[in-house]
């Protein structure tokens, strides 16, 4: 669909660490949007007409709502903004925008998301989206954080691997204390520790040098260019 502007109220915030934050907007004006998972939306944050993009991270099946997922800590003009609405209080967005999408050639083979901190927001709806079309390829996501207390949807992700036998959640921290009995590290040392699917599609969804990180690990490991999506955020 054509990106528009719409009109949505704060239905919903849920803290779910110091540092991330879950946020549901009800549609008011038009009253639905139809996307993809994956897309985002450009959300206007001030009177000056300042515009931050976030990522849905809920399944597109919801049509009358949608879900970001915030990374507090920059507290930039959209963290301020977001912190600052009341409940019932509406903000103005453009979408739905992006073409970061689980193609249906991409559906047909093995899917693989490396996500860091909120770039695990487009996966939540991208996972949700394919379990929902009762998907049966298998999907595995390598999730990385820095500390135990940022872990966030753990509980989500758990329900959904014992809910679905081709779900697959492989957390991985980089200052875990010496209880974490998961993967340490970076999201690149969780992805050669673990044996990856022939023919596997990589989303890969962090800030730059993660990205180029995780490129350049696949690229050795013979995986070819079409099978390598990203996105950027900083």
């Amino acid at each position: 669909m054509p990106p528009q502007m719409f009109t949505a109220k704060l239905a919903d915030k849920q803290v779910l660490t110091p540092k991330f934050t879950h946020y549901t907007f009800e549609f008011v004006s038009p009253n639905t949007m139809t996307f993809e998972a994956g897309q985002y939306i450009s959300l206007a944050v001030d009177a000056e007409g300042h515009r931050r993009s976030y990522s849905i991270c809920s399944e597109p099946a919801k049509q009358h709502a949608f879900e970001l997922l915030i990374d507090n800590t920059p507290n930039g003009l959209g963290v301020k903004f977001l912190e600052g609405l009341e409940f019932g209080h509406e903000a103005n967005l453009l979408g739905p925008l992006g073409k970061f999408v689980i193609t249906p050639e991409m559906a047909s083979e093995p899917l693989v998301f490396v996500a860091t901190g909120s770039g695990a927001a487009p996966f939540r709806s991208m996972v949700l989206d394919q379990l929902q079309k009762q998907s049966k390829v298998p999907m595995t996501l390598y999730m990385g954080l820095r500390y135990e207390e940022d872990m966030f949807w753990q509980d989500e992700w758990q329900r959904l691997q014992t809910q679905f036998a081709n779900f697959h959640f492989h957390p991985t921290l980089s200052k875990p204390s010496q209880n974490w009995p998961l993967c340490r590290g970076r999201v690149t040392d969780c992805l050669t520790v673990h044996e990856q699917p022939p023919g596997a599609h990589y989303l890969i969804c962090g800030n730059a040098p993660m990205l180029a990180d995780v490129t350049e690990l696949l690229k050795k490991a013979g995986v070819p260019d079409d099978h390598m999506h990203n996105e950027k955020f900083h």
